[in-house]
């Protein structure tokens, strides 16, 4: 991956990223809120504009998908798969800003898990998003 001069955001961790397609994006970050609620970070870098200078929509989808995912997941030992993605784009965010993305479960079942959530750049809400996962285990 390449080497961002980008900072951890205070309060977050790096994640050891697995994801070939999300490690194109660049670094990420995660924390939990005080509710436990998982929240994950990524700096829009300028490889991820348009040329508005602003975060390109496809890559604002692509990380709230791979969140959404990640909230569903038990652990690192099962994948999560997409069945269904919506989202709106709200506001738009500049390059070299921070996007803190807010993924809450609403429901789970044995095998299917319902989400939501919002992605933040500077305190404005960038992206709202739905969708739900399938719950694969790595083991089955």
């Amino acid at each position: 991956m390449k080497e961002d001069n980008f900072p951890v955001p205070k309060g977050y961790k790096k994640i050891d990223q697995t994801e070939m397609h999300i490690e194109h994006i660049g670094q990420g970050f995660y924390k939990r809120d005080a509710e436990g609620n998982l929240v994950m970070a990524f700096w829009i870098r300028p490889e991820n504009g348009n040329s508005g200078g602003v975060a390109h929509g496809g890559m604002l989808m692509s990380l709230a998908d791979y969140c959404l995912c990640s909230a569903a997941m038990e652990s690192r030992e099962n994948y999560a798969a997409t069945i269904s993605f919506r989202c709106e784009f709200v506001s738009p965010a500049n390059v070299g800003g921070l996007l803190e993305i807010y993924p809450i479960i609403d429901k789970e079942t044995k095998s299917l898990v319902f989400g939501q959530g919002k992605i933040f750049c500077d305190d404005k809400v960038i992206l709202n998003f739905t969708g739900t996962v399938k719950k694969i285990s790595k083991t089955a």
